[in-house]
């Protein structure tokens, strides 16, 4: 599903130049290709705001070059820390949740965080 456009992405970001400085059509694919991984429901009509919003702080993200390069450090899953004879230690995820994320990125996650599906996909399969 295509939820993003280059017209909805410069009226959430109020600025017709948003892609002055690069690939915008890579852009809005990638911010298109960022929302489906997501799984959010799709929409027919009215695509919320707030997934028009991240649609486009993943688009800008794109543009300034920071969306999936230039990341230092990822989510910690555990910390420890030792007092006597100073001693201290952070494990990070591993794949994609040890990369740490872009300002833009994490936002527009927070946006989505509402309408993202989280319940497993139930298919029915009747009698036969």
């Amino acid at each position: 599903m295509n939820y993003v456009t280059s017209e909805t992405i410069a009226a959430s970001l109020n600025d017709v130049d948003w892609s002055a400085t690069g690939n915008e059509q890579q852009a809005v694919l990638m911010a298109n290709a960022w929302l489906n991984e997501q799984r959010l429901p799709s929409y027919t009509d009215v695509v919320p705001s707030e997934i028009l919003a991240a649609g486009a702080y993943i688009a800008k993200e794109v543009i300034a070059g920071t969306m999936y390069q230039g990341r230092t450090e990822g989510t910690v899953v555990s910390k420890s820390v030792k007092a006597g004879s100073v001693s201290s230690s952070k494990t990070y995820a591993d794949g994609v949740d040890g990369q740490s994320m872009s300002a833009g990125e994490q936002m527009a996650l927070v946006l989505i965080k509402p309408y993202k599906t989280t319940a497993p996909l139930i298919v029915e399969l009747g009698r036969f």
